[in-house]
């Protein structure tokens, strides 16, 4: 009998030992990962990964611009990103002829047809990335 609560405390002992070494892990996520234009050419199937200006993306800030309500022209487009999805998102950064900078999000659809998915906001869509 008493080797019996021996090895019984014994094993009591060593469990709870056991339990109060193991740490709580918690997940923390940098400020990259908030921003998923932050994590370009991660690799990622579905990311977003920095593209050059091509006609789709000309043809996408112009349905931009025809919806803003400014006389301001386009001055150039300083930074774009892309996602292929059912069809392509573009993020673009542009600035107009009288300084500003711009950020808007556009959809591509598989037949060419063109949203404007996030209205054009002054600044960079970059600017949280730093």
């Amino acid at each position: 009998m008493k080797r019996f609560t021996i090895l019984t405390l014994s094993s009591l002992l060593l469990f709870t030992a056991g339990c109060a070494q193991q740490t709580e892990q918690t997940t923390t996520l940098s400020s990259d990962n908030t921003n998923p234009l932050c994590n370009v050419n991660n690799g990622m199937a579905g990311g977003w990964v920095t593209s050059s200006v091509t006609p789709d993306v000309e043809v996408a800030l112009d349905h931009v611009l025809n919806m803003m309500n400014t006389s301001a022209k386009l001055s150039q487009i300083l930074d774009v990103r892309s996602q292929v999805v059912n069809g392509i998102n573009y993020a673009i950064d542009f600035e107009l002829d009288d300084g500003q900078v711009w950020n808007t999000q556009v959809f591509r659809s598989l037949k060419g047809q063109f949203k404007m998915t996030k209205p054009a906001q002054h600044g960079s869509f970059s600017q949280d990335c730093q």
